[in-house]
């Protein structure tokens, strides 16, 4: 694909208005009975009726079978999705039927109209969700590349107050990626993004903080940054603060798009030991971040979210802070009776015990531990997870900041916006100057 093609807004009104009237108009042209038939009228009229009603059947029951009854998503399915995939199979199937017994120049007309309802049904979806930003990232073309990563912190001051920005600084930071390997869990994670602040891409960086984070369960680690837009805030703290804003590290915590490890240690796989132990030794071993437990941060949205209150609450020691933007109580996948069989080969007591409110209320404690929590104001799944895990976050001593997305639901708007308000909130936690 060409680089200006993959770059592309497919959020964008203009693109979006552009192609819902192409389609619309095809879509127009195919119901017209004639011309172009080889049919009589009344035969055409009900094959168009027929083709129309059993595809908006069709892209109906592919939302119902796929978010309702297999809840691959793990959250509802919102009046946008289902209206575009119902309409966008009604205009499918209108499409379809005019490529029985009509003219060759009706059928290439068919065609067209069949692509462009596909395409702007997947549009109005990927808009409600805001997952893919530009059409390059829906085919892996996000023109971001492998980091050239150099650990040396050489003369730089051990205070981040001292810190003054060299000449020739970046103004911005930079998005690349890096493969962690597992050396210890033997975990085969998929390659991993990260963000450098400006400060982080001098000869000399200071040691910054750092801040491990994770998408949601279906998705790739390239979520946080092109559906969460997380560069957009992290470069706008470091334009506040002198070219220092926390090096960011997206490891994969599923191994698969849609595979949910729990972010535990488990017979599905090592999860936990490779976040708190390969994934840390790499970041120690190859970025300018401090080893002050204070500034280190774990991160997420939705599965993700879970994952860092998980850490957050289960490993204190490592984790001096976490984001968690519409987290679930606990570690969870699909069922109960599954959840508890893969991650705690059947001990209910297990998967009970691992619960962050059980840890907490084990733990009693943390006196320099901050948390942050957000959710969508429409969250009807987990805005009441997020509620109650704030409370008990209070309960045992921790600097708790909390907030409700007005507007929001479940989707990537709220993983960019929660994710942003987290970030400016533990600012003055990492002590930025």
């Amino acid at each position: 694909m060409p680089p200006w093609l993959a770059a592309v807004p497919i959020e964008q009104s203009e693109l979006l208005t552009t192609v819902y009237v192409i389609a619309g108009v095809l879509v127009l042209v195919m119901l017209v009975p004639l011309p172009g038939m080889r049919a009589s009228m009344r035969t055409r009229v009900g094959a168009i009726a027929l083709g129309a009603g059993l595809g908006a059947l069709l892209g109906w029951g592919a939302v119902w079978w796929l978010v309702d009854v297999q809840d691959v998503f793990g959250a509802p399915a919102s009046t946008v999705i289902r209206a575009g995939a119902t309409g966008a199979g009604a205009a499918v199937g209108v499409g379809i039927a005019n490529l029985i017994r009509t003219r060759w120049w009706r059928k290439a007309v068919a065609v067209v109209a069949i692509v462009a309802a596909a395409a702007a049904g997947g549009l109005v979806i990927n808009r409600d969700v805001a997952y893919f930003p530009r059409l390059g990232d829906v085919f892996g073309q996000t023109g971001v590349k492998a980091l050239a990563l150099d650990a040396g912190a050489g003369t730089a001051p051990r205070s981040l107050s001292a810190w003054q920005p060299p000449a020739g600084m970046p103004t911005t930071g930079t998005v690349g990626t890096a493969d962690i390997p597992g050396t210890v869990s033997h975990w085969h994670g998929r390659t991993a993004w990260i963000y450098l602040p400006p400060a982080a891409r001098v000869k000399n960086p200071p040691k910054l903080p750092v801040v491990i984070a994770f998408g949601g369960q279906p998705g790739y680690p390239s979520d946080v940054f092109l559906a969460g837009d997380l560069q957009k805030p992290l470069d706008a703290i470091a334009a506040a603060h002198r070219g220092l804003a926390p090096i960011v590290v997206v490891p994969d915590q599923l191994g698969s798009y849609n595979v949910n490890p729990m972010c535990i240690n488990s017979k599905v796989g090592q999860v936990a030991t490779y976040v708190t132990v390969d994934v840390r030794d790499w970041i120690l071993h190859h970025l300018p971040v401090s080893t002050s437990r204070r500034e280190w941060t774990v991160a997420g949205f939705s599965q993700g979210a879970t994952c860092a209150v998980q850490f957050g609450t289960g490993e204190p020691t490592l984790f001096g802070s976490f984001i968690a933007v519409s987290p679930e109580l606990g570690p969870f996948n699909g069922t109960l009776a599954r959840t508890i069989k893969q991650g705690w080969n059947g001990s209910r007591a297990g998967w009970e015990a691992a619960q962050p409110i059980a840890i907490m209320e084990r733990t009693k404690h943390y006196p320099a531990t901050a948390a942050v929590y957000a959710v969508g104001e429409w969250d009807k799944r987990y805005g009441a997870d997020a509620g109650a895990l704030a409370v008990e976050s209070r309960k045992v001593g921790m600097r708790v900041s909390y907030r409700d997305l007005t507007g929001l639901a479940h989707n990537w708007n709220t993983g960019a916006a929660g994710l942003a308000y987290g970030l400016h909130e533990l600012v003055s936690w990492w002590r930025l100057p």
